[in-house]
């Protein structure tokens, strides 16, 4: 398998502007006059660099019209291309006093399914969208987050386990299952049983994703 580097943080492009309304202001912006004169509803989208996604997913946005909750909402796209991004233990923090909606393709949904009971006190996944949610679904999804509220996913979803994710990330980087066997004290041949476990709750090859 080939040997992935996994990038840091700080290698992709944090940069994120709020689509609430005409200003586009920065995360985080000492823009103080412009926020003040902000109508619309704060949210951001991360990474900005696919615009298929940001053209599909405002449309969603249109409609908000009542939110109870001050933080902001965080849309991630949560698609295999971004994986090293979140193979990072820390990638959470980034994210600090936001509740995440994550965007989730066919190869990342049970790894996403993961995140959402991982999250932290300081960053609240509420929503997961799956490849094959309907318009009604996302929807409400984003309605219920400016809420407040979490929308937990069908347990029908495949999700990685806490041991599966583990395996799942040292496979992805390029360790080999006998030295993870050993390093763990384990039959190689659980290795690879689980292996197989994490591949059928994927729908793909670990190798795919790390070519």
């Amino acid at each position: 398998m080939e040997i992935v580097t996994i990038k840091s943080i700080e290698q992709y492009d944090n940069t994120m502007h709020c689509y609430g309304c005409v200003n586009k202001c920065p995360h985080s912006s000492t823009h103080i006059r412009e926020r003040e004169e902000c109508t619309g509803t704060e949210f951001y989208i991360w990474p900005e660099n696919n615009s298929f996604l940001i053209n599909g997913i405002l449309q969603y946005f249109n409609s908000i019209n009542a939110r109870i909750i001050s933080q902001p909402i965080v849309v991630i796209d949560f698609n295999y291309k971004n994986l090293n991004y979140f193979l990072s233990n820390n990638w959470l923090s980034k994210f600090k006093n936001t509740r995440l909606i994550l965007i989730t393709d066919k190869k990342m949904a049970a790894i996403a399914h993961y995140w959402f009971y991982n999250d932290t006190t300081e960053t609240v996944i509420s929503a997961v969208i799956f490849h094959d949610d309907i318009a009604e679904d996302i929807k409400m999804k984003i309605n219920q987050s400016f809420m407040g509220k979490i929308t937990r996913p069908s347990e029908k979803k495949a999700k990685l386990s806490a041991n599966e994710y583990a395996l799942f990330a040292e496979l992805y980087k390029g360790q080999l299952p006998k030295k993870i066997a050993m390093k763990n004290a384990t039959n190689v041949k659980n290795i690879y049983a689980m292996k197989i476990r994490i591949e059928n709750k994927l729908g793909v090859p670990i190798s795919r994703l790390a070519s």
